[in-house]
């Protein structure tokens, strides 16, 4: 007679379930598990400091706009003071600053109203040097346009 076949008993794995978990295994879970903290950590701290990052250029150019919002100003008072050389030094620093503007400036719009500025430099830096009277009235019209220039851009940044 046949001798009955011996049942080895064999370990019953649910299909797919089993993992070894072999030190390289182990190793490369810990050092993913390290690396979705720390994106999930650095991806917020990357976002606010880009938004921060805008807001530091935006302020910058609002500190540039009334630096020469106030040089104009200055021009147009020390010219109604009758101090011409100050007037003159004003109108120097004004429209020199307001070159860099024009080169900075994206908004085609705003550069062609900075360049018709820009314009009256010559014409204003004679009437300084001459001591001319009507450069006054030029003075406080070029202070007012660029009040409003700036004002008007300050609401649509």
């Amino acid at each position: 007679m046949q001798e009955p076949k011996k049942v080895v008993p064999q370990k019953i794995v649910p299909s797919g379930v089993t993992i070894e978990w072999t030190p390289q295994k182990k190793f490369l879970v810990a050092a993913a598990a390290i690396l979705a903290s720390f994106l999930l950590g650095y991806t917020p701290s990357c976002i606010s400091a880009r938004n921060a990052q805008t807001r530091l250029m935006a302020t910058e150019r609002r500190m540039k706009l009334a630096d020469l919002l106030a040089q104009a100003g200055m021009t147009s008072y020390e010219a109604n003071r009758n101090n011409f050389a100050n007037a003159s030094q004003f109108s120097t620093e004004f429209f020199n600053g307001l070159m860099k503007l024009i080169d900075e400036t994206t908004d085609e719009e705003m550069k062609k109203k900075l360049q018709a500025m820009l314009a009256l430099r010559d014409e204003i830096t004679t009437n300084l040097a001459q001591a001319d009277q009507t450069v006054k009235p030029k003075l406080a019209q070029l202070y007012a346009d660029f009040y409003q220039m700036t004002q008007t851009r300050q609401t649509t940044d």
